[in-house]
C-alpha cells in the first residue's frame, strides 16, 4: 500500500505533513509514537479518510481493531461462536480461534466477565473472519497483562506467516511489539512517519525523543 505526500490534520491540527505511506504485505508493520502525535487518528483515517487521501478500494478493504472496539457483551463465547458460524466459514472460524487459544475460555461465561486479554482474543476472532485484506491494529495490546500479550506476540506471527497477502498495519507505543513480532519499524514524530530498518535504532531514536 503505497500513499504520497500524506496529509492528515484533525480540528485544525496537522498531525502529518506530505508524508509518504509505504506498508507491505506479508509482515507487521510496526508505528510506534509519543502519546498525543495522533496514532489513533491514523488508524481512524483509514476508514473515515478524514485527510481525502484514503481511496475507497482501502476504505473498503480495512478492519480496525483497536482497544475501544465494540463486539457484543451480554452473550458468552459460545453464543458468539455460534453467531459467526452463520456468517462465516466454520473452518475458519475453527483455524482462527485454535491460534488464539480460545479453547482456555469458559463458553458460557458472559463475555462482559471475561478478562480485558480474553475480550481482545474474541475481538481479534470477530473482526479477522471479515477477511479484509489491510489490517489495522491500534494498541489492542495496551493494558493487557503479561502473559496475553505474549500470546497476541505468537499469534500474529503465525497468523501472518499463514496470510502473506494480508498487510497489517500495528499502531502502538508499546515497544515489546517490536522485538517480539518482526517485520517494518516506523516512528510517527515531527508530522512525519520514518522509517527505520534497525528495530534497535528506531527505539533508541524514539526513547531519545
Amino acid at each position: 500500500m503505497n500513499i504520497a505526500n500524506y496529509t492528515l490534520k484533525v480540528k485544525g491540527k496537522t498531525l502529518l505533513q506530505d508524508t509518504d505511506l509505504h506498508f507491505s504485505s506479508g509482515k507487521i508493520n510496526h508505528v510506534v509514537g509519543k502519546n498525543g502525535v495522533g496514532k489513533s487518528q491514523l488508524a481512524k483515517d483509514f476508514l473515515l479518510n478524514n485527510s481525502k487521501r484514503i481511496g475507497r478500494d482501502i476504505r473498503q478493504n480495512v478492519s480496525l481493531i483497536s482497544s475501544s472496539s465494540n463486539i457484543p457483551n451480554d452473550v458468552s463465547k459460545d453464543f458468539l461462536l455460534n453467531f459467526l458460524s452463520k456468517k462465516f466459514d466454520s473452518e475458519k472460524i475453527n483455524k482462527i480461534a485454535h491460534l488464539l487459544n480460545l479453547d482456555n475460555i469458559d463458553g458460557k461465561v458472559l463475555i462482559k466477565n471475561l478478562s480485558d486479554g480474553q475480550k481482545q482474543k474474541l475481538k481479534l476472532l470477530s473482526f479477522l473472519l471479515e477477511d479484509k485484506n489491510i489490517i489495522v491494529l491500534d494498541e489492542i495490546t495496551n493494558s493487557l497483562d503479561k502473559k496475553t500479550v505474549i500470546e497476541i506476540h505468537g499469534f500474529l506471527n503465525k497468523y501472518i506467516q499463514e496470510n502473506p497477502e494480508k498487510i497489517i498495519i500495528n499502531i502502538t507505543h508499546d515497544l515489546s511489539d517490536l522485538k517480539a513480532i518482526e517485520g517494518d519499524y516506523f516512528i510517527f514524530t515531527h508530522q512525519e512517519i520514518q522509517q527505520y530498518h534497525s528495530v534497535d535504532k528506531l527505539i533508541e531514536v524514539y526513547i531519545n525523543e
